[in-house]
């Protein structure tokens, strides 16, 4: 553990000193101590320092993950890394259990209109932000208009919303109208993350968004004005994030809670064993290799979790770019590949995986065609239509300096050579493939994305990755433009009913599947090995909520 800043310091020299490349950007060190917590920020755009000369005998967690933080804020993140930090910094206004139920948070209540669309929510009285303001209905508002005039990261989520006639109706009660009926709604909140809106103001600077400035994207590029149960400490974009406990935080926290909790982006399996075995990691990423996992469970202070989870790895396949632009060679490609020597061998414990959805979600569709390993049948499928010997050349991409990752493209690419699809892998690093997805014309022909709902309901699944107005992002790397399924899940936004919206749902799972858009390759089974004195990691089936390191504890 690290008791004290000073051996912090000696782990990350000794990261250093042992010359590990692939410790992809990580520092030498923390910064030195600056005498403050959350929120700071040098407004440089690369650092945050914080304080590092804390108590001696402080508990201290540390993980690692492996891709960078791109951004901390709120209006513009949405990866997994990026939501992690967003879950511990800011509060939403509902929260969701392990069942993926939407429970009461900063919202302790709420009402919905007759005709679905309007939605009255009661906040509670007796949140502070990290600032020490406290948290009103005025800064609900504010996050929602911030959110949506930045429009990026899930803004597109929350569309739907009338802004212009969102009204405070008291202190702590917000009237949130809807320009027509959104089933989903009250899912979806969990990504409305509330941003103190006095301190963002303070610290805002010229910009686009006329009084707003910049709205303080610079500043909380770098700096958090959250009331969550974690402040930010310090944050080297690309190399390391550490949190500090929030102690006036407004919900019971436990007793044994981390006080500072580090996450280094450390993306080389051997440094990860290496820095387990010592106990100067804690708890890994999910993303580590199976003969990783297998290592660290050998040793008596570490045990593996595996959690069943809602997200899905794919290989999303670009439908605008040729040759994967034709279905014949999507449904060829989604035949050739060995699902069973993925599960078994390369991820060990990985659940099967039938269309797009996991079957976690009860209007999940069991009846979609799902391809199996047959060689033959794709070679047929590519015969038929006109594709010879080497006819078809793609390009596939995965994240790079990730062993699982590399061990998926190596047997995808040694299965398509065995039918005659020439396979180029293009390792990047998750950056560039973020900024790679914006643009159809520079999207890899095959892509290797993880992919679990972002909000607890079947449409995170299909508005992320399947709706034609979609933005172009890591989550819709397949472009897929299909009217037709944009009806029906236009449709299944419109429709209240519990029953009825989960046919609809299963019908888009239909429809997803017959255009092979992508190959659904295995239900994820989350893995983390764990310090044994780390308890209390819960899964909750939402992107990142499984990092709320308030359930954290040292035991």
């Amino acid at each position: 553990m690290f008791e004290d800043a000073e051996t912090r310091r000696r782990f990350l020299q000794g990261i250093g000193a042992a010359g590990v490349a692939g410790l992809a950007g990580c520092s030498a060190e923390d910064p030195e101590a600056s005498g403050g917590g959350s929120p700071a920020g040098d407004g440089d755009g690369d650092e945050t320092s914080g304080d590092e000369g804390g108590s001696d005998d402080r508990r201290t967690l540390a993980m690692n993950a492996v891709q960078r933080f791109g951004t901390i804020d709120p209006a513009r993140g949405t990866d997994y890394t990026q939501v992690m930090a967003m879950v511990n910094l800011y509060d939403p206004l509902v929260f969701p259990n392990e069942a993926g139920e939407i429970q009461p948070h900063v919202a302790e209540d709420w009402s919905v209109s007759d005709d679905n669309r309007t939605y009255t929510f009661t906040l509670r009285d007796d949140i502070q932000f990290h600032s020490g303001n406290q948290l009103t209905a005025a800064d609900v508002k504010y996050s929602l208009e911030r959110l949506l005039d930045i429009n990026e990261g899930y803004a597109s989520q929350f569309s739907i919303v009338d802004v212009d006639n969102v009204a405070v109706t008291g202190e702590y009660e917000i009237e949130i109208p809807l320009t027509e009926v959104y089933a989903p709604f009250m899912d979806v909140l969990v990504l409305l993350f509330i941003v103190d809106s006095q301190l963002v103001q303070e610290n805002a600077a010229d910009g686009e968004f006329g009084d707003d400035g910049d709205y303080g994207v610079e500043f909380l590029n770098n700096a958090d004005a959250g009331s969550g149960p974690y402040s930010l400490n310090a944050f080297e974009r690309g190399s390391s994030i550490s949190f500090d406990i929030f102690r006036e935080y407004w919900a019971e926290i436990p007793e044994n809670a981390y006080e500072r909790v580090y996450v280094d982006i450390i993306t080389t399996d051997s440094t990860v064993r290496t820095l387990m075995r010592n106990e100067e990691l804690h708890m890994t990423s999910q993303y580590q290799s199976e003969q990783t996992y297998q290592t660290l469970a050998e040793e008596d202070h570490i045990r593996v979790n595996s959690t069943p989870t809602a997200t899905l790895l794919y290989f999303k396949l670009n439908t605008q770019r040729a040759p994967t632009d034709d279905v014949e060679v999507r449904k060829a490609i989604a035949h050739a590949f060995d699902y069973e020597t993925a599960r078994t061998e390369v991820a060990p414990g990985s659940g099967e995986a039938v269309g797009p959805v996991a079957p976690v979600f009860d209007s999940h569709n069991g009846d979609v065609p799902q391809p199996g390993y047959d060689p033959e049948r794709a070679r047929e499928i590519l015969e038929n239509a006109g594709y010879g010997e080497g006819d078809v050349q793609i390009e596939h991409t995965f994240v790079r300096e990730t062993d699982l990752q590399e061990q998926l493209a190596l047997l995808y690419q040694q299965n398509l050579n065995e039918v005659g699809i020439e396979v180029e892998l293009n390792p990047q690093t998750w950056g560039t493939m973020t900024d790679m997805a914006t643009d159809p014309a520079q999207t890899s022909h095959s892509n290797n994305v993880f992919y679990g709902p972002v909000y607890p309901s079947v449409d995170a699944y299909l508005v992320n990755q399947y709706y034609s107005e979609s933005a172009s992002t890591w989550m819709s790397m397949s472009h897929l433009q299909d009217s037709e399924l944009d009806g029906i899940i236009e449709e299944s936004r419109r429709t209240t009913d519990p029953d009825a919206r989960a046919d609809l749902y299963r019908d888009a799972q239909q429809r997803i599947a017959e255009q092979y858009p992508e190959v659904f390759v295995f239900v994820d089974t989350k893995k983390h090995a764990m310090n044994e004195e780390v308890q209390g990691y819960t899964y909750r089936p939402s992107m990142s909520f499984d990092y709320w390191f308030r359930d954290l504890t040292q035991e």
